[in-house]
């Protein structure tokens, strides 16, 4: 196996396992496999970002979906994906979720995330979610009105 194939299949590991993490949660674990300078990026923009921002770093990402864990679900994990590409440096996966609020109301999202690597460190992640369930769901307000605090928080 040559290096850049090694270098390929870690970082489809990654990829795998940032979502294995999010499930779990183990958010100490999410923040390991994040580069020091990871961006992550609401996609689709007309959607309602957590706190206003469409970007968050490192630290912004656990912090949120460790707020939107505690404070609204009880629990969100990710089915096994239903698609999966793999290029130089990067991962997109189409997966579905389950999960449960606090209020006891089912959520079922649907997503393409886009991961980009630099060596095998996740620099970059797009979180495209089912914008029409979300808004409905969430409202306009997104995340942020069903009770999860902001990034700034």
């Amino acid at each position: 196996m040559t290096i850049k194939a090694t270098l390929e299949s870690k970082q489809l590991q990654n990829a795998h396992a940032f979502l294995a993490l999010m499930s779990v949660p183990d958010f100490d674990g999410v923040a390991e496999l994040l580069s020091p300078n990871f961006v992550l990026e609401f996609f689709p923009e007309s959607l309602s970002p957590p706190g206003g921002k469409h970007a968050l770093n490192g630290t912004e990402t656990v912090k949120f979906f460790k707020r939107a864990t505690d404070d609204v679900f009880e629990y969100i994990v990710y089915l096994p994906p239903l698609y999966t590409f793999q290029g130089p440096d990067a991962v997109v996966i189409h997966v579905k979720s389950e999960g449960m609020t606090k209020s006891q109301r089912k959520y079922e999202n649907e997503y393409m995330y886009t991961f980009q690597f630099c060596g095998d460190k996740i620099v970059k992640l797009g979180q495209f979610v089912d914008s029409k369930y979300y808004a409905e769901f969430f409202g306009a307000g997104g995340v942020a009105e069903a009770g999860a605090c902001d990034s700034d928080a």
